[in-house]
């Protein structure tokens, strides 16, 4: 038994990992050893965006005890207990502690963080007319499907700036027969996959230049051509009325003939003549 402390106090004593699965933005607490008369604790974090920093308290000191960190101040050490506030996917990674007591010696034990964030799911259509399912803010990464499975679909996975993922599948709707599709999100933190439907209303007309025509759209131009032929149609006999009232019309009193009343010298003879050009009558008179 003596050999076996020294051994421990020399060498230390190596606990076997485990795997502390937690949610972001809660509170997580990892503990190291337990024991009474610790001499000193170091907790060594490396977390998976390769940053590296270092919890240390020096038990031993007992009138000025000694406390170092380099992590971020939402990690307190309390004891053999490490509590990390707010618990963001930044602060995944492997956390070693290693523990001193007087007599037992030093044990090592390694604790896995696994971070999970839950996305945020909708599903709807896209300025495009397809059906779009989104999953925004994951971690990890969701997994999306359809039904019916298509050969038309494109998901393209983005990483945001607190390191977890939005998930865009669109379902193209090329000519395909189909009245509504299905949308299935997975993620570690749904109990069951998430669910829903919508209608696939968009017409689509196959272009080089992918080009989508909505019903209502469709609608509108009908509408717009139906009203302009009726209203040329109904214009049509207008204008025959017109023209022919304007050729019935008695003539313009500027052109109706005038009799001229002409004098000529005393003793003149009286004559009747026509003119041709001017008017059908002309009266002549003379003065005595």
């Amino acid at each position: 038994m003596i050999v076996r402390l020294l051994v421990l106090c020399m060498w230390g004593y190596t606990l076997s990992s485990d795997v502390v699965v937690t949610r972001r933005g809660s509170r997580t607490v990892l503990q190291c050893h337990p024991g009474d008369n610790l001499v000193g604790i170091i907790w060594k974090i490396y977390h998976t965006n390769n940053a590296f920093c270092l919890v240390s308290h020096a038990a031993h000191l007992r009138e000025t005890p000694l406390s170092y960190s380099s992590c971020s101040n939402r990690m307190t050490l309390t004891s053999t207990y490490l509590t990390i506030q707010d618990t963001q996917i930044s602060d995944e990674g492997n956390y070693t502690c290693e523990i001193s007591y007087h007599l037992l010696g030093t044990f090592i034990n390694t604790s896995t963080l696994q971070v999970l964030a839950e996305p945020s799911v909708s599903l709807e259509r896209n300025s495009a007319g397809s059906p779009e399912c989104r999953a925004i803010g994951g971690y990890p990464a969701a997994e999306i499907s359809w039904i019916p499975h298509s050969y038309n679909i494109n998901t393209t996975q983005t990483a945001v700036s607190d390191q977890s993922w939005t998930v865009i599948s669109t379902y193209g709707l090329h000519g395909d027969n189909v009245t509504s599709v299905t949308c299935s999100v997975s993620h570690p933190l749904f109990d069951t996959a998430w669910i829903q439907s919508v209608e696939a209303k968009a017409i689509f007309i196959s272009t080089d230049n992918n080009i989508y025509i909505w019903v209502p759209a469709v609608v509108a131009i009908s509408l717009v051509i139906l009203a302009g032929s009726v209203m040329y149609w109904k214009r049509k006999p207008l204008r025959a009325r017109f023209k022919k009232s304007l050729n019935t019309s008695p003539p313009h009193a500027a052109a109706e003939c005038e009799q001229e009343t002409q004098e000529f010298e005393p003793y003149a003879i009286y004559t009747k003549k026509d003119n041709v050009l001017y008017c059908k009558v002309t009266n002549i008179t003379y003065s005595t």
